[in-house]
């Protein structure tokens, strides 16, 4: 299900019974089309997460941790000069659109009360999130600028006139009397606003089932259930906010909405986030990798040549054991190979000797015999490069946004991307990996960039301890802190690498485990790549709540 009218109209009377009457006392955007305001309500702090991002726009309260920005935007700026402090006073929808509407009443510095209205449009690409004055009814400021010629329905500048997105005319669901019955899934979208693709499938059932419209609205109102299912017809997961019959494969409750969409969006909503903080990296990578694989052709293609450096000298030796029967001007000539009693003929060059032709074969098995450390070493070298680069990109797929800083130290340090002078970035945290505790005590650490998991591996872990790794695929070192694993620590620690691998969406994955002794670096190796003998293999099934039920708080 997307984030439709029908679900809009859930989540604010979620947010109605959780954050109306409470106090904004923090704003922050941690990413473009994000904003957080931290709401005091009922003696609790709650995060509420209003999104404008093209694919994932919504409105939830979230308890997913974000960093505030060491410089704030405009935007953020705008909203903490007119609302910090600001009393919520309601929250509704336009209709049953995927309008959300936050009332706000501030003091200003005079003590003045002002009002606003905060909303959010959940429109696609055209997402937006506005902070209106009720007195003019002008913009006082939005997350997505617009410029007139780029948007000929309405302004979307600061002191524009806010107009509402064009209207539908629709029947809104939610007050209507007509009952649906006899409208196909496709009619009840033509009719209804709000109804999604499959809201109308399910609204179809249900009708056809002998039931009605208002008794489907009513499931809104009064009885949610949020879960995520996969659909039976495309096997598909997808979130709702109640039980719907279409959809009865893996299903997963969830107390609430927020804590629904946190999960439902949880790799997501991170995947984005961390694209948007190294969209430039990741291209500056793309284009070496790129680069690499094409040499990598190349110095293949130049080992192949080789081949024939051993035909060379034999047409060397040949010439020169037969250099009496070599008629001067000839351009070839047939000689019988003594090594196995077959003819043999070799291309002379008519301009020179019998004893120029056989030195001439002997340069070209030379030149090719010389040449073949020189393309190893590159082979080598390179291919060590691309498996490297390829691990970094991969550990953006499943680290999460607080260590990318240390991805990006990883990346300076290695020398692929230069240091900015003023870094915007808060400090890194000094801590090395993430610490995590089997259910029989024993401690794991796992290395979050290859710089950690060389720190972990070869020089702050006992010799003992066990190192887990997935098995010829990028991912974290994983160390469990003891030299007697019992059988479920060990496969909880191989859960934990499985997890923190490229291979998180996969199942029976196979990891290597070893005692650190047996591991070593060789010298002027990548960071993160090392070496090992003797390690033993265990297929495991990523796990993400089996991961989290384990983490140190």
């Amino acid at each position: 299900m997307s984030f439709d009218g029908m679900f809009t109209h859930a989540m604010v009377n979620e947010l109605n019974q959780n954050l109306r009457g409470g106090r904004i006392s923090k704003i922050q955007q941690p990413f473009a089309n994000e904003l957080i305001l931290t709401v005091r309500s009922n003696r609790k702090n709650r995060q509420l997460l209003l999104s404008a991002h093209p694919s994932y726009a919504r409105v939830q309260i979230t308890d997913q941790p974000f960093a505030n920005p060491a410089k704030p935007s405009t935007f953020v700026m705008s909203l903490r000069k007119y609302i910090t402090s600001a009393i919520v006073q309601d929250f509704h929808q336009l209709n049953n659109d995927r309008v959300v509407m936050i009332d706000l009443s501030a003091k200003n510095e005079l003590g003045d009360i002002h009002d606003y209205t905060l909303i959010t449009e959940i429109m696609a690409r055209h997402s937006n999130i506005f902070l209106i004055s009720k007195e003019t009814g002008k913009i006082v400021d939005l997350i997505k600028r617009v410029s007139p010629e780029n948007n000929s329905y309405r302004g979307l500048l600061p002191g524009d006139d806010y107009k509402l997105p064009p209207a539908q005319n629709k029947v809104n669901p939610f007050t209507t009397s007509e009952t649906g019955t006899g409208l196909s899934a496709s009619d009840l979208r033509a009719k209804f606003e709000g109804i999604g693709l499959d809201t109308s499938k399910e609204l179809a059932d249900f009708v056809e089932a002998g039931h009605n419209l208002a008794e489907f609205t009513d499931l809104y109102q009064n009885q949610i259930h949020p879960n995520t299912a996969k659909s039976n017809d495309k096997n598909k997961l997808g979130f709702f906010p109640i039980s719907f019959t279409n959809t009865t494969t893996e299903v997963t409750a969830y107390p609430s909405l927020s804590e629904l969409l946190d999960n439902f969006y949880l790799d997501k909503a991170r995947l984005d986030r961390i694209e948007q903080q190294t969209k430039s990296i990741t291209h500056r990578l793309d284009i070496i990798l790129k680069k690499d694989k094409s040499k990598i052709k190349k110095l293949n293609q130049q080992l192949k040549k080789t081949d024939v450096m051993s035909k060379y000298n034999l047409y060397g030796e040949l010439l020169t054991t037969y250099m009496s029967k070599i008629k001067h001007g000839s351009s070839s000539i047939t000689l019988t190979n003594y090594y196995n009693n077959e003819d043999v003929t070799i291309k002379l060059n008519p301009e020179y000797s019998p004893s120029m032709n056989a030195q001439s074969y002997y340069k070209k098995y030379r030149k090719l015999q010389n040449s073949i450390p020189h393309i190893n070493e590159q082979l080598e070298i390179t291919t060590n490069e691309v498996n490297y680069l390829e691990s970094v990109l991969a550990s953006l797929e499943y680290v999460d946004i607080e260590d990318v800083d240390g991805i990006v130290e990883e990346l300076i340090s290695s020398g692929y991307i230069k240091k900015k002078r003023k870094n915007a970035r808060k400090k890194r945290k000094k801590k090395i990996g993430e610490n995590f505790q089997t259910t029989n005590g024993i401690e794991i650490t796992v290395g979050k960039n290859n710089l950690e998991n060389d720190q972990l591996t070869m020089k702050l872990s006992q010799k003992n301890h066990y190192w887990f790794h997935v098995k010829n695929i990028p991912g974290s070192h994983v160390i469990l802190k003891t030299s007697t694993p019992d059988e479920d620590s060990i496969t909880q620690a191989a859960v934990i690498a499985a997890y923190y691998s490229k291979a998180r969406d996969s199942s029976k994955v196979p990891v290597d485990y070893v005692q650190i002794k047996h591991i070593r670096k060789p010298n002027g190796a990548k960071p993160g790549y090392v070496i090992f003998e003797g390690q033993k293999t265990i297929l495991v099934d990523p796990d993400r709540k089996l991961v989290e039920s384990l983490k140190e708080n």
